[in-house]
């Protein structure tokens, strides 16, 4: 008799286990997004975040005093590489300007630095936009596939592949105890794209959770180191921001 509390645990351990198992690529999904703030994180208006970086281009690194994003997002999204809704990035080395490129819906300006112009395949909307189809996974021609589990950075993960209707594969890592996007990748023309997230804290009013640690490799080889220490979620951006 004196085991029978310590069979107890073990079953309700592997009851634990086997039900994480069985979890489907979509509930996964599911679990993220209301994990992640819920209808405020998967139907925001807009995000702008600002901070500093490090650009490892080349055999050469830069350091971004001023990095500083601004988005407004669509109200729909069918192709996680195609540039939509609006952005823009703003790139300084103290004053100088490093490079600014933006998409105002239908067009895209852009200043570069020589040092920019020399790597510009890496600012190539198709060779960086994915991570926000995760939102739109719910939607109708969309599918979800679970790959096997893994460690990111040490954080055991769930591995999902969200297919868009336009065939464009991205697949994320989800914190199995915290079901945050730790991890996101995807094919380009230039090699495999990676970016891993950490850092995440909340906003409260509206409830969003926002990485302000990402890394992102390219080919395996890392691009650069980004970190944000401020971020707004569903804050007015001019149109003019996104014309210069």
């Amino acid at each position: 008799m004196k085991y029978i509390g310590s069979t107890i645990i073990i079953v309700a351990f592997f009851s634990i286990a086997a039900a994480a198992q069985q979890l489907s690529a979509l509930e996964i999904a599911k679990k993220t997004i209301a994990a992640s703030g819920g209808d405020s994180w998967r139907d925001p208006r807009t995000l702008e975040l600002s901070g500093t970086a490090t650009l490892y281009w080349g055999d050469k690194s830069y350091r971004m005093t001023t990095y500083h994003m601004w988005r407004v997002f669509p109200g729909s999204n069918d192709n996680a590489r195609n540039a939509n809704g609006k952005v823009r990035f703003d790139a300084l080395e103290g004053d100088k300007t490093f490079f600014r490129i933006a998409f105002d819906g239908k067009s895209t300006s852009q200043f570069l630095s020589d040092e920019a112009k020399a790597h510009e395949e890496l600012l190539r909307w198709g060779n960086n936009f994915g991570f926000s189809i995760f939102r739109y996974v719910e939607n109708e021609g969309f599918s979800v596939i679970r790959l096997p589990d893994d460690k990111i950075d040490d954080h055991p993960c769930y591995l999902i592949k969200i297919v868009d209707p336009k065939k464009g594969e991205t697949i994320f890592g989800i914190d199995k105890k915290t079901f945050h996007i730790r991890y996101a990748a995807f094919r380009t023309p230039i090699g495999f794209h990676q970016r891993i997230y950490d850092d995440f804290k909340w906003s409260k009013n509206p409830r969003f959770i926002q990485p302000r640690s990402l890394r992102i490799f390219n080919d395996g080889v890392k691009i650069a180191d980004v970190f944000w220490s401020e971020f707004k979620i569903d804050q007015p951006i001019a149109d003019s921001v996104f014309v210069f």
